[in-house]
């Protein structure tokens, strides 16, 4: 049994899929497998590697390709050493055929060839790599919203630990369990999971669980992969989840099991008393656009303010500049605190005025977190409320200073009829404005692109994609829209509805 940290990301889309596209006419000359590719760039470098991560679909013409064996030799190790996917050898006007030596030491090193046609342009296969990545990104985000609504609506379930372990099962194409720390075996798992994970599996779970151990490893059972990831702070009271599979985990996997870890911590904290979050007022907070009357009370004694009738919504992330303090200690006025996949810290708090909010924003400040606090509304505005408070967000990271609603306000609000408004944005945003994944994707884009100003790296981390993936998209957006994003009237028109659309 092999142990380590979490496998590192596993991105891209499988070079098949390019091969596959009858309008690029790409022909295989060398196959080795089926490799990830993660982008397509194109270079004409002696040495291009000390420019790529791994991964590429890398383009050339050859134009610097060595003439002699040993040179090209030389050449197809440093891409196979970097990591790179295939070679992509476009003919002519340099070479019109592809170097016999090129062919061999592909072959021989096991380095994926292909030849590009003369009509068809590096810049389409770039293209079509480019598209395929964001269809997968695209059903990814579609599989994380499932994943995540089916684990929120079990919660209410009847035994919502078992329900909430066949969700995760079902999402990873996986099994899963949960081992009992001090070898106390399993205390819930699928049907399909193993009985014994292990000879090595007591060493494993002992090693977790300790009050310094690490959070998450890996290990071997039979043909599938194990990931352990342990449930709650400090894990010894609530073990460890195991999930195996064939294949390793990716970004999007790896953020429904971080969801599942922190909904069966919580079912674990339940004692002979009330909960600490119940359930139901969870599912409603998450799911439903008006609680109801019902969750007022509930909501107030858990914030531990009972004469509480209106309530902010508190949105944070680091500041990037020193390590930040994990969110389960930080200086948080409340109990109801949860966290976004990009790891944005989100949190309920009874309106205590400004000035006790500006002090709130002010302490997290050393812990390295820059945080923005919202309007008060009552409990059935929650989700509007956590939409503004989004909004403010992106101001924030771009000021680089904590926000507090009551020192941002919107200068339009006392302009403008607010009834009309979204039918505004809605007419500006065109499919944009449409309730799906694709027309979400693109409004997160366009926003995180203009509170950058237009910059294209600094949006990309916001996101948490390529660049390139940020190019695409905009392009997208003029095209679909119709609009020139280099003139500032359409991005002040185009921030306004953003701003303003209401999204249910």
């Amino acid at each position: 049994m092999e142990r380590g940290e979490e496998p590192g990301e596993v991105e891209g889309i499988a070079l098949g899929v390019v091969l596959a596209r009858r309008d690029l006419d790409l022909r295989p000359v060398v196959a080795s497998g089926d490799p990830r590719v993660t982008w397509a760039v194109s270079s004409e470098l002696a040495d291009p590697t000390p420019y790529l991560r791994g991964g590429e679909l890398l383009l050339t013409a050859g134009s610097d390709l060595p003439a002699d064996a040993a040179g090209v030799r030389a050449y197809v190790s440093a891409l196979v050493e970097t990591g790179v996917a295939a070679l992509g050898f476009g003919v002519t006007p340099v070479h019109d055929l592809v170097p016999a030596h090129l062919v061999e030491q592909c072959h021989r090193q096991g380095l994926p060839l292909i030849e590009v046609p003369r009509p068809t342009p590096f810049a389409a296969v770039g293209r079509a790599v480019a598209e395929a990545l964001e269809e997968v990104r695209l059903r990814d985000l579609r599989r994380l919203g499932e994943a995540h609504r089916d684990m929120a609506r079990a919660i209410s379930a009847p035994d919502p630990g078992d329900r909430i372990l066949r969700v995760l099962a079902s999402a990873l194409r996986a099994w899963a369990l949960v081992l009992a720390p001090g070898g106390g075996g399993a205390v819930r798992a699928t049907p399909d999971a193993p009985s014994d994970p292990g000879p090595e599996a007591a060493e494993l779970l002992d090693r977790l669980t300790a009050p310094a151990g690490p959070r998450s490893a890996k290990s071997r059972l039979g043909d599938a992969e194990v990931f352990w990831h342990t449930v709650g702070t400090p894990p010894r009271e609530h073990g460890v989840l195991l999930v195996g599979r064939p294949e390793p985990l990716g970004v999007t996997d790896r953020a429904v099991l971080r969801t599942a870890t922190a909904l069966l911590d919580l079912i674990a904290r339940t004692t002979p008393g009330p909960p600490p979050v119940p359930g139901a007022l969870v599912a409603a907070l998450l799911l439903d656009d008006d609680p109801g009357a019902g969750a007022a009370p509930l909501l107030a004694d858990l914030v531990g303010a009972p004469d509480a009738i209106r309530y902010r919504v508190l949105r944070a992330v680091p500041d990037g500049r020193t390590r930040p303090t994990p969110p389960a200690r930080l200086p948080l006025p409340t109990p109801v605190v949860g966290a976004l996949p990009d790891g944005t810290v989100r949190a309920v708090l009874a309106d205590r005025g400004a000035a006790e909010h500006r002090a709130d924003l002010d302490a997290l400040v050393p812990h390295g977190w820059i945080a923005v606090i919202g309007d008060p509304v009552s409990p059935g505005a929650l989700v509007g409320a956590d939409r503004r408070a989004g909004a403010l967000m992106a101001r924030a990271r771009t000021v680089g200073a904590p926000i507090l609603w009551e020192e941002d306000a919107d200068p339009f609000a006392s302009l403008v009829d607010a009834s009309g408004t979204d039918a505004f944005a809605r007419r500006v945003l065109g499919p944009l404005a449409e309730d799906d994944d694709t027309a979400r994707t693109l409004r997160r884009t366009l926003r995180a692109w203009l509170t950058r100003h237009g910059g294209w790296d600094r949006a990309a981390a916001d996101l948490g994609v390529h660049r390139n993936s940020v190019r695409y998209r905009i392009g997208r957006i003029e095209r679909e829209l119709g609009v020139d994003l280099a003139d500032p009237e359409q991005r002040m028109r185009l921030w306004f509805a953003l701003t303003r659309l209401s999204e249910g």
